[in-house]
C-alpha cells in the first residue's frame, strides 16, 4: 500500500474494472452541513467577537465543528476503484492502494468486502457505506481478484470499521453544535 498512488487510468495499470462512490444520501448530508457549518459558523464568529474574552471558547468552536465537517465531505467524495492491479481509495489526485500481490484473498459478505493481505490491516467496504454494492463484488470477479464467497452477513469487526452511521452522525452533530454556538453568542 501506497500513501500516494495514480489512478489505474493514469498510466500505472489496467482499465478499471469499476469505480464506486459514497451513497447519495451521506454525500449530500457531508455537503449541506459543510456549508450551514461555513455559514452558521461565521454568524457566530461576528457574534463572538464582539466581545472576544469573554466568549474565547465560542470563537473555536465553529472553527473545529467545520474542520470536522470538512474531513467528512472529504471522506464523503472518495470513491473505490477496483481494477486488475488491486484496489484504490481516495480521490483523483490523493489515494491510497492495495496492490493485487498484496492482496491474499477478498472475501465477499452479504453486506462488505474484506481485502485481506498477505501482511498489514484487512481493509471492509460495508454495502452502508457504498453505492451499487453488488456491482463491487462483480468488479473483483471481473478484475480476476482472488475472490471468497460468504454466503452470511460480515463478522462483528467488519461492522465496526463501517465508517457511515458513525460519520453521518458526526455531521448532524455539527450541525446543532454550530448552532447551539450562535445561541450561546447572543
Amino acid at each position: 500500500m501506497t500513501a500516494v498512488d495514480l489512478p489505474s487510468h493514469r498510466g500505472l495499470g489496467g482499465r478499471a474494472a469499476g469505480e464506486f462512490s459514497a451513497r447519495r444520501g451521506p454525500r449530500r448530508l457531508a455537503h449541506i452541513a459543510f456549508f450551514y457549518c461555513a455559514v452558521v459558523g461565521a454568524a457566530a464568529l461576528a457574534l463572538a467577537a464582539r466581545h472576544p474574552y469573554e466568549n474565547a471558547n465560542l470563537v473555536g468552536l465553529p472553527l473545529v465543528l467545520w474542520s470536522i465537517t470538512g474531513v467528512g465531505l472529504a471522506v464523503r467524495r472518495a470513491s473505490v476503484e477496483v481494477g486488475a492491479d488491486g484496489v484504490r481509495w481516495g480521490w483523483r489526485a490523493l489515494g491510497v492502494r492495495m496492490d493485487r500481490g498484496r492482496i491474499a484473498q477478498v472475501a465477499i459478505y452479504r453486506d462488505a468486502v474484506a481485502l485481506e493481505p498477505r501482511r498489514g490491516s484487512t481493509w471492509f467496504l460495508s454495502a452502508r457505506d457504498w453505492d451499487r454494492f453488488a456491482a463491487l463484488a462483480v468488479a473483483m470477479r471481473r478484475a480476476g481478484l482472488p475472490v471468497v464467497e460468504h454466503p452470511r452477513t460480515a463478522p462483528w469487526r467488519a461492522r465496526l470499521q463501517s465508517y457511515g452511521r458513525v460519520l453521518n452522525g458526526l455531521m448532524v452533530a455539527a450541525m446543532i453544535g454550530v448552532t447551539l454556538t450562535v445561541v450561546a453568542a447572543l
